[in-house]
């Protein structure tokens, strides 16, 4: 069973999660190797690393960039002294290749000591060259060595060195002689490790590029070797991405039968419930969809009892709780959107619970850097979505304010939300807000910006307030929408509004000139009956005589 340490550590910083993760994992080896030094060339690895070993256990000695001669004397004296040892050695031209340096290691240390050194490679697992050195490391006695994803977030790195101590402490326990080279069936299992891994990093790179179908091709692969948590959970995500929501449910189920104390996968099969809801919708089967309510309010009140659990046994210490602890139940909640779905009984109790969520976090920080972007803008979103706008403004501009990058799922998530409450004034201003920003499918953003400005200008001329509707049409044009001359149409009519016949006309004029069928179009003729009229005085200044005599 899981700690209550280990209960919603996605959603906190990298650092964080992973000092209480592996605290447990490497237990073993930090009471056998109590030290350990390590000397990564990468100096964001190093740097990094350093506070997440200490918080494990071990007492970590870094080893700064050195000259060979200083380093191979180090590594020598670590080594005798009992220490695990970390290697990253990229040599520079006129110093000691590796192999030197493990020559020298090997004659200067007792055979049992070596298995204490561990080489890191920046190498991909594919590489055949890793073959190569693998072989190679078990001619000076080394028993493992670790292969580090090159060019990866930092994050990425220390969890694959993280990952490697522990397949390294499983070895241990093995107590293999040092003389001898790994037994070739332990060699094929940390070749089975390494290629887990490697398939898990590959597919949580597609993901990140939205390449969902090929990140689902990775992740089974990484499931025909070890089906987990991880591995099944990132492909429930794949699938979900791609609307592909019976194989998301499947794979979610089977990672919550393997691990039952988390609420992550509690949440999970909840959002591929609400979905399907909203799917089964389109085909009418409205039986089924109480089916899926009923097993997705079941899931998510179960995360809720396994989180309330959790702040029970951290009663006396609540401030060592993740700052994201509600993270899984809000993201479900925010896909349980059925407004206007005609479904009111899930519409109620889904308010209802988001209510009892936002009232016990508000508490929280969410303009905290510390907790991911998505994680805020989710917060954010079900904030909005109870008409509490001034709380999730706040969040959403922080959240562009420290990355630039999101303004696009931020505003925009903020702006739908604001347009389902009937706030178009407020989703409108938002809109321009975004167009000011560099983002994906400006075209979509120009499309909603129309949408709501269109509302907004006729709530503004419905309370006669014609001067800042004319102010909101000429501001959706500066943006060259589709369907242009629709929007000059009612530009012209609220100018006849005011009594500006002279503006109405060239508003009609540019229209036309756009669209020269426009005024035999039905939709001109049902909704612009002003128009028509003001169309007619025109062609009979212009020509003497009306449509009729021509």
């Amino acid at each position: 069973m899981a700690t209550n340490q280990e209960v919603s550590m996605k959603h906190l910083p990298f650092k964080q999660r992973y000092s209480v993760e592996y605290k447990k994992k490497l237990k073993g080896l930090v009471t056998k190797y109590p030290q350990l030094s390590y000397s990564l060339d990468d100096m964001t690895l190093a740097v990094n690393i350093a506070d997440i070993l200490e918080k494990i256990g071990f007492q970590a000695n870094a080893q700064a960039k050195q000259e060979a001669q200083t380093l191979l004397k180090n590594i020598v004296h670590y080594l005798k002294e009992g220490h695990l040892v970390l290697l990253n050695y990229r040599p520079i031209s006129s110093e000691y290749s590796l192999l030197d340096l493990l020559k020298v290691i090997k004659k200067n240390v007792p055979d049992y000591a070596i298995q204490n050194l561990i080489p890191v490679f920046m190498l991909s697992y594919s590489s055949q060259k890793q073959h190569q050195i693998f072989k190679l490391m078990g001619t000076y006695g080394i028993q493992y060595a670790s292969f580090l994803t090159p060019n990866a977030a930092v994050d990425v790195n220390i969890k694959e060195i993280l990952e490697d101590l522990v397949s390294f402490g499983s070895l241990i326990k093995k107590a293999f002689p040092t003389e001898q080279k790994v037994p070739e069936d332990e060699g094929k299992d940390l070749e089975k490790i390494k290629k887990y891994r490697s398939f898990i990093s590959q597919g949580e790179n597609l993901m990140k590029e939205n390449n969902y179908e090929q990140a689902i091709e990775y992740f089974t692969s990484a499931i025909k070797l070890k089906p987990d948590v991880e591995s099944l959970t990132n492909r429930g995500d794949a699938y979900y991405h791609t609307k592909q929501f019976i194989p998301s449910l499947t794979d979610y189920r089977e990672a919550f039968k393997l691990e039952q104390s988390l609420p992550e996968p509690h949440a999970k099969i909840s959002t591929c419930c609400f979905s399907l809801i909203k799917e089964n919708m389109k085909t009418g089967g409205p039986e089924k969809s109480k089916t899926w309510f009923a097993l997705g309010m079941r899931h998510l009140t179960d995360a809720k009892r396994l989180i309330d659990k959790t702040k029970m046994a951290y009663n006396a210490n609540p401030e060592a709780l993740p700052k994201a602890l509600y993270a899984p139940i809000v993201n479900a909640l925010t896909e349980a959107d059925f407004r206007g779905t005609g479904f009111k009984e899930a519409e109620d109790q889904i308010s209802e619970l988001a209510i009892k969520v936002l009232h016990e976090t508000d508490s929280l920080d969410y303009l905290d850097s510390d907790i991911d972007a998505s994680t805020r803008i989710d917060q954010a979103i079900l904030l909005t979505r109870n008409k509490e706008y001034e709380k999730a403004e706040k969040i959403f501009r922080e959240v562009v304010n420290q990355e630039p990058e999101n303004a696009g799922p931020a505003f925009n998530n903020f702006a739908v939300e604001l347009r389902k409450n009937g706030e178009e004034d407020k989703a409108f201003h938002i809109y321009q807000e975004l167009m000011r920003f560099e983002i994906p499918d400006k075209d979509i953003v120009i499309e909603n910006l129309k949408t709501a400005g269109l509302k907004y200008a006729a709530n503004l001329r419905e309370d006669f307030k014609s001067d800042e509707a004319i102010t909101v049409y000429k501001n959706i044009l500066s943006h060259d929408p589709r369907g242009k001359e629709w929007i000059l149409c009612d530009l012209a009519m609220t100018y006849l509004e005011m009594q500006n016949q002279a503006q109405a006309s060239c508003r009609l004029m540019e229209a036309i000139y756009l669209n020269p069928r426009l005024t035999d179009l039905e939709k001109f003729q049902e909704s612009y009956s002003d128009l028509r009229s003001l169309r007619e005085e025109m062609f009979k200044k212009l020509t003497g005589q009306t449509d009729s005599q021509r």
